[in-house]
């Protein structure tokens, strides 16, 4: 049965609970059924949203070329950066060190890479103090993070676990929403008192452990971040200008979860399309067995440059040009230079238009495949059944 807090009247709530559940049901399906390589490419483009998310939600404004290009280390995050958000390089080195000790092997191998070649400037230039300082904030955060989550009473249930999670960050000094402060501001003998925002809450450490707390249930194949799942209004307390009402609280998480597992349904789908195009667009399959590794890089990642693709593949600087110098006689590569650097990308379409043929779409299934998808709708049939949800009930109208 669903929860008693979950019980309203408006027969709404309850449509919205079945489909935040099967979408949820038919995340953990699809993972468990796709390729290698559509799980590789799906994982480093995981990685890289998580990355952006988090810079994102600490106030930091740009663009996604410009983080590839502060990535690489060619150029700063922003041009003005937030007033109280908090460093963009530590935030990253703390992510990916935490990522490397995922139970998900697949995520723990690629942040343990890509800590190699995060190449960003400095974020305190000539001060140690500063960065060792803006290093301990970052880790206390996702100690804080952990604390909270192995705190909270176990669940089977998704939405009940996910409510418990709001309600508790809620309460939490560190997660809770900043409320505004009064500040003095002095120009010359003029003084005033304005009213700032304090810090941003970090609630993407919340969302970068939460997949660990699924997955030890048994919800979910692999641990995956979930960034965006955690709602600021959700995190509400009651204060007399912002009297809060509980029962938003309900919508507002199964809203959240159907739409984040939505997404990454979508983004693993994208994925597979992916790994059909890069089977049929990589060049010299017979002369390099790394080709397929730096399509896979460069078109899961995005942009990098020379020094970073060495780091990550292992391989020599001219045996990297050799792979690039491939790609870009068949009109594979892209180039971009910033302050003397190249940035190297692949175009796929110019050699999917040359093949002529459809490679993102399949229409015949083997009968393997088939039993793969018989497996999850029975996983997603036993998820639903302990909310007191059938198949019979959720809303398949939407169904591709």
């Amino acid at each position: 049965m669903v929860p008693s807090e979950y019980r309203l009247p408006d027969p709404a709530q309850r449509d919205l609970d079945a489909e935040a559940l099967l979408a949820l049901g038919r995340l953990d399906g699809a993972l468990g059924a796709c390729r290698p390589t559509t799980l590789r490419l799906f994982a480093v483009r995981l990685l890289r949203d998580l990355l952006i998310a988090v810079l994102r939600q600490e106030g930091h404004a740009f663009t996604g070329q410009r983080f590839h290009a502060w990535f690489a280390g060619v150029a700063t995050l922003s041009d003005l950066p937030p007033r109280l958000g908090r460093p963009p390089r530590v935030l990253c080195e703390a992510v990916l060190t935490e990522l490397t000790h995922s139970s998900w092997e697949l995520l723990a191998e690629l942040a343990a890479r890509f800590q190699a070649v995060l190449l960003a400037p400095g974020d305190h230039i000539g001060s140690d103090l500063a960065d060792e300082t803006a290093r301990q904030d970052a880790h206390a955060i996702i100690a804080a993070a952990h604390d909270l989550i192995v705190g909270l009473a176990p669940s089977p249930h998704p939405l009940s676990a996910l409510a418990c999670l709001h309600r508790a960050a809620g309460e939490h000094v560190l997660f809770t929403p900043p409320e505004r402060a009064p500040e003095a501001i002095a120009m010359g003998s003029i003084r005033l008192t304005v009213e700032r925002a304090g810090a941003p809450s970090p609630r993407w450490a919340l969302e970068m452990l939460w997949g660990e707390h699924w997955h030890s249930a048994g919800l979910l194949a692999h641990a995956l971040p979930f960034p965006g799942l955690i709602r600021l209004d959700a995190l509400r307390t009651d204060t007399p200008s912002h009297p809060w009402e509980p029962d938003e609280a309900p919508t507002i998480v199964a809203t959240a979860l159907r739409d984040v597992a939505q997404g990454l349904c979508s983004n693993l789908t994208a994925a597979d399309q992916l790994a059909r195009r890069l089977e049929d667009s990589q060049p010299g399959k017979r002369r390099s067995s790394r080709a397929p590794a730096l399509l896979e890089l460069l078109a899961g990642f995005g942009p990098m440059r020379s020094a970073q693709i060495e780091a990550l593949l292992g391989a020599t600087r001219l045996g990297v040009r050799t792979m690039l110098d491939a790609l870009d006689r068949i009109g594979m590569l892209e180039r971009t230079t910033l302050a003397g650097v190249h940035l190297y990308s692949v175009n796929l379409d110019a050699r999917v238009a040359d093949d002529g043929n459809d490679l993102a779409v399949s229409s015949t299934f083997s009968s393997a495949a088939l039993g793969e998808y018989e497996a999850a709708m029975a996983g997603i049939d036993a998820l639903l059944a302990r909310s007191g949800v059938s198949l019979d009930e959720a809303d398949w109208e939407d169904e591709p």
